[in-house]
């Protein structure tokens, strides 16, 4: 079994990548869904976050987002705490999807810390998902309602947060000139080819 990793900064095009990926038949794991579904079901992530932030981390048993966003795009040392409590069990929780997949013969997981989370270890390939940072805070501002200059800002965080050297396999240019789908299948096809 092929694996592969997903990447790219917020805005990027990542879920759209994923889903074509989907459509052709490779089953993604979404590493951003499970880490939200696992920050509200696994008692040792509860646990860690309510001792570093209080109670108030949660509200009526969901993450209160605003509050948690504000400590880790604020914070350094908060960011990677929540990370390093976080990242273990969705690593952990990907092995077990792995294991469910056996009839398919390539699976993904789409994530943008692949390289910060060390998911990178356990896979076969890294795509990176770019995009033009003016299209990209487009999207972001668009999405989550915040404006161009917040947009970049996130983009920022997260290309600082990047180890340095990052390199993938595969490269996929999100910039509205070339198909998602050929470069999606492009890359199947080189798979399968080797």
């Amino acid at each position: 079994m092929t694996k592969l990793g997903i990447t790219g900064t917020i805005g990027s095009g990542k879920s759209v990548v994923s889903h074509i990926f989907e459509t052709i038949g490779i089953p993604v794991y979404n590493a951003d869904s499970a880490a939200k579904k696992l920050m509200l079901q696994n008692e040792n992530i509860i646990s860690a976050l309510k001792t570093r932030f209080g109670n108030q981390v949660y509200t009526d048993d969901n993450i209160n987002k605003k509050f948690l966003a504000d400590k880790i795009f604020n914070n350094e040392n908060d960011r990677k705490f929540v990370n390093s409590v976080v990242h273990p069990a969705v690593i952990d929780d990907f092995g077990r999807w792995i294991t469910e997949q056996q009839n398919s013969d390539i699976v993904a997981i789409e994530s943008a810390l692949i390289f910060e989370s060390g998911i990178d270890k356990i896979i076969d390939y890294t795509i990176i998902v770019e995009s033009p940072i003016k299209l990209a805070s487009e999207r972001i501002s668009n999405r989550d309602n915040i404006s161009i200059e917040e947009a970049i800002k996130k983009i920022n965080l997260q290309l600082n947060n990047l180890p340095k050297k990052v390199k993938a396999d595969f490269y996929i240019q999100n910039d509205e000139e070339n198909s998602l789908i050929i470069q999606c299948l492009d890359i199947i096809n080189s798979l399968k080819s080797q």
